[in-house]
């Protein structure tokens, strides 16, 4: 260590002289030691941990996640839930089964584990900020109703708009300098397709990489309520809106029993909404009114899974634990 530090002061050294020679300042040489001592440096300095964030839905499988990470040990520096409510939860949101199952179990939880958890709503990312609307929307129903508009199956763009880019935009600002991204997603065994469409799925992005630990260990969703069920915890219902254009008749009807009240301004939401530029009028349920649509009987189909064959339609619609 001596004979390298002897040999660092004399390259400084020579270098002063050449400097000198050359009518060179002192702090021209100095950035330039300093630069050069940083690129050494970065030849055998270790790469930087990744800040390893896992973003929660609120439902089932990123919930099985999170209980998977726990139970290897493995490292997690933040888990993040967008909720798609106003701060003062007067809209429209997710079910309110899926906030009592983030309030009484996982925040409890990555408590007890030491794990930063951020509850992500508009008055820390705004929601599709835009330049009419500067400081965005206060949540994605409110949004819908400014837009006079509502949103099909095909293009997602609640989900980009109202989590995936809030998430992205936090955990950028949150990460330390210098440190790539590992973003856990949970998505399930039988999803490969839906995780390929990820644009940081393939790691070409060094900076952010995203991945998928459940389809890695081949978890399906029986065995991600399994692994829920053998922790000793209730098994969340799927996360979703109670306005989401994937919602089934029977999701429909439970939400017009227990909030009827939330379930107006649904009905309210669909009937003010302007047709599309083809002229057609969007509706939850077919062409049939909300309000009318849910008068018919419903019978969830038990359908297999598509992994190891057990019938879970049923389970994924109703919810086994937090229903409503």
């Amino acid at each position: 260590m001596k004979t390298t530090w002897n040999k660092l002061l004399t390259l400084v050294r020579g270098l002063r002289a050449r400097a000198a020679a050359l009518g060179l300042c002192a702090a021209a040489v100095k950035d330039y030691v300093r630069r050069r001592w940083q690129w050494l440096c970065s030849l055998v300095a270790p790469p930087p941990r990744p800040f390893r964030v896992l973003s929660l839905g609120g439902g089932l499988d990123s919930f099985a996640l999170l209980l998977l990470a726990l139970q290897r040990g493995e490292h997690i520096d933040l888990v993040v839930f967008a909720d798609v409510r106003d701060p003062a939860g007067e809209d429209p949101g997710e079910w309110p089964g899926t906030y009592q199952h983030l309030r009484e179990v996982v925040m409890p939880l990555c408590q007890r584990e030491g794990i930063p958890f951020v509850w992500l709503d508009s008055s820390l990312v705004p929601l599709r900020p835009s330049r009419e609307y500067p400081e965005g929307h206060r949540s994605l129903f409110a949004y819908y109703q400014t837009k006079g508009m509502m949103f099909g199956r095909i293009s997602r763009v609640c989900t980009m708009a109202a989590k995936v880019d809030r998430i992205k935009t936090y955990v950028r600002a949150q990460r330390p300098a210098g440190a790539p991204v590992e973003m856990w997603v949970g998505f399930e065994a039988g999803e490969e397709s839906r995780a390929q469409r990820d644009p940081h799925a393939a790691g070409q992005d060094k900076s952010w990489v995203t991945r998928f630990p459940l389809i890695e260990a081949g978890l399906c969703r029986c065995a991600c309520e399994a692994l829920v069920r053998t922790a000793g915890y209730p098994v969340p219902r799927k996360s979703a809106c109670v306005f989401c254009p994937f919602a089934t008749r029977g999701d429909f009807q439970r939400l017009a029993q227990v909030q009827p009240e939330t379930f107006a301004a649904v009905v309210a939401l669909e009937e003010a909404a302007r047709p599309t530029r083809r002229g057609i009028k969007l509706r939850f349920l077919g062409e049939l009114p909300l309000a009318q649509a849910i008068e018919a009987p419903y019978r969830p189909r038990a359908q297999p899974c598509d992994v190891c064959g057990a019938p879970v339609r049923a389970r994924k619609e109703v919810g086994c634990g937090f229903q409503s």
